[in-house]
């Protein structure tokens, strides 16, 4: 446990000294909420991780328009 606090107080402390470039974030999922350092070229990533939390989302997305435009069957 004290080797993963070590880690992460390590990171906390090179970002405020700006020796990352990049940006904090939250994730957008509602049920995650876990902040992650962007630093994808745009600063614009969404979620913590994009196999998980990313992949979530959309299915809902995906599986919501599908609820509201059903394909007719033939």
């Amino acid at each position: 446990m004290e080797d993963a606090l070590s880690v992460i107080a390590a990171d906390a402390v090179s970002i405020l000294a700006g020796e990352r470039d990049g940006k904090l974030a939250l994730c957008a999922s509602p049920t995650c909420r876990a902040a992650f350092f962007d630093t994808s070229q745009s600063r614009t990533r969404r979620w913590c991780e994009m196999n998980t939390c990313g992949n979530r989302q959309k299915k809902a997305r995906f599986n919501a328009r599908q609820r509201e435009h059903p394909r007719s069957a033939e």
